[in-house]
């Protein structure tokens, strides 16, 4: 069972679902690609002694709505997130954003600059499909061919490997993924390019690459912490892409000192 209550708000894209615990300042979690909030539940369980943890279902994905005419922006699901903040009375808070989720993040801090404490990039790149446009037509190919259990274990073959401990677990949560939601975050992936708004960034950042990351390597990684201003990067090993699940400990303690540095 995944850690936090879920709960629906009411946004003008639909119904969307915070999955919420603990209590205190606000920690926002956005999921990539291949997650859900249930891919958070390391986060809802260990950071909510000292925080209220926020992981969403982003539209399409969980018991979150699609989002309505399938084609969002990265500017849409930051709106989106920001209604569903105000609907569930949460006020200023800091950012956590993992792969699509860092696509999404710093439009969240460009809209909301005086709520957006601190924010973490994790795993993501300056630019998605806008330079590889092919890659993401492919996974919805994926998405589209196979059923729910081929799906979750290709995605989770990229994310950690067939080896990993946690290989079952990310293949599961991939699995889940609605092709019609999928369809919407691989279209919004696909014009995400984040080279103009992340020197906007103004608020304390921290980027965080997995050591073995073979879908946002660290060189990318480096790259969106030299577009951030300030922006300092860590890098964590024996981890790819989902280093929050892969070694949570590791990667906890680098929200916790940051956050409360």
């Amino acid at each position: 069972m995944s850690g936090g209550t879920v709960t629906k708000f009411k946004t003008p894209a639909g119904q969307i679902a915070l999955r919420q615990s603990g209590e205190g300042r606000a920690l926002v979690l956005l999921h990539g690609l291949g997650g859900s909030s249930k891919s958070w539940d390391r986060q809802l369980r260990d950071l909510a002694s000292i925080r209220h943890v926020i992981a969403w279902d982003c539209p399409g994905y969980g018991d979150s709505d699609d989002f309505p005419g399938g084609k969002p922006t990265c500017h849409d699901f930051a709106k989106t997130l920001l209604a569903a903040l105000d609907a569930a009375g949460v006020g200023d808070f800091d950012l956590v954003g993992h792969s699509m989720g860092g696509a999404v993040g710093p439009w969240v801090a460009r809209l909301a600059p005086m709520r957006v404490g601190k924010v973490v990039l994790s795993s993501t790149k300056v630019s998605f499909g806008a330079d590889d446009p092919t890659s993401y037509d492919m996974r919805l190919a994926e998405r589209r061919a196979m059923d729910d259990r081929m799906f979750g274990e290709a995605r989770a073959k990229g994310m950690v490997g067939e080896t990993s401990p946690v290989f079952d677990e990310v293949a599961s949560i991939a699995g889940e993924i609605r092709e019609t939601g999928y369809a919407a975050t691989v279209s919004l992936l696909k014009g995400a390019d984040n080279r103009a708004i992340l020197p906007t960034i103004e608020q304390p950042t921290l980027v965080i690459a997995g050591a073995n990351d073979r879908i946002a390597p660290a060189p990318q990684a480096k790259a969106v912490a030299e577009t951030v201003q300030g922006a300092r990067l860590e890098i964590v090993a024996d981890a790819g892409h989902a280093a929050y699940i892969e070694q949570p400990d590791a990667y906890n303690t680098l929200l916790k000192d940051f956050l409360d540095d």
